[in-house]
């Protein structure tokens, strides 16, 4: 069975180099879509993308529009919109979408999300042997605050009950209904997180692990001083700690915590 991966990115350096030793050796192809978007649809509550972030063709400006040149291949497909805005990230979900056969598993890494070989080969091992009976799995992942710091407990922010939606099965052709939270049309029966998570099928996710993550994510989701708090929490020698009383917009009781990095 064709085994797809896909990922949106704009400026995804140096998670693309890790997810590039990792990807081609387990999936039939990976759809990479590259490029701004316009804060529309499902992303309408973020901020317009500053142009310091892109060049004029709406193309990232960190080195990642060289890499991808580089290794594109007839398996690792590189998809850019002419140099204009995407429509929302759903339409760059939806660029890829006619080129993949059914049925097929496809699978969606965000830029700064990491597995290992291993664990992606088991799991699409496993997700063939449960293609008829569910339409996909959730799936945990230790969701990074910065260099060995993560959200240690679960059911709060980075972590919540109702993610992560990564994986499908794609018995028929379908569409992206939004990308947050990640839906397909007709896809509603998922394989329960703690399911996958006892088998050992978590990713790591290094949503704040860099300063300059962190600075995108202020001025695109409008993030007040994130990169400020930021710091702040870096500087921090006390663990466990809440989480929000470092970063406001954090409500909840997720704690941080140390880990050790394998990367």
């Amino acid at each position: 069975m064709e085994k797809n991966a896909f990922t949106i990115v704009l400026n995804g350096m140096p998670y693309l180099e890790w997810q590039y030793k990792i990807i081609p050796k387990v999936f039939d192809n990976w759809f990479i879509i590259e490029g701004a978007t316009r804060p529309t649809k499902d992303t309408a509550w973020c901020s317009t993308i500053p142009d310091k972030y892109y060049n004029e063709l709406k193309l990232s400006i960190d080195g990642t529009t060289e890499f991808l040149d580089h290794i594109k291949s007839d398996k690792i497909h590189v998809l850019r919109n002419n140099g204009t805005f995407w429509d929302g990230k759903v339409d760059m979900c939806n660029a890829f979408m006619n080129k993949i056969n059914t049925p097929s598993i496809l699978m969606e890494f965000d830029v700064d999300e990491i597995w290992t070989v291993e664990k992606l080969q088991n799991l699409l091992e496993y997700s063939q042997e449960r293609f008829d009976d569910v339409d996909g799995f959730m799936l945990k992942c230790n969701y990074f605050v910065g260099p060995g710091l993560y959200i240690s407990n679960e059911g709060h922010y980075g972590n919540p009950w109702d993610q992560w939606s990564r994986h499908w099965h794609i018995k028929n052709p379908t569409r992206w209904i939004s990308h947050e939270p990640p839906r397909l049309e007709g896809l509603n029966r998922f394989l329960h997180r703690n399911v996958t998570a006892e088998k050992g099928w978590v990713f790591d996710h290094y949503a704040y692990y860099l300063e300059n993550q962190v600075a995108f994510k202020e001025d695109f989701y409008g993030y007040r001083n994130a990169v400020a708090h930021w710091k702040n929490l870096q500087r921090n020698t006390q663990f466990p700690c809440l989480l929000r009383n470092f970063l406001p917009w954090v409500t909840d009781g997720a704690m941080v915590d140390r880990i050790k990095l394998d990367v």
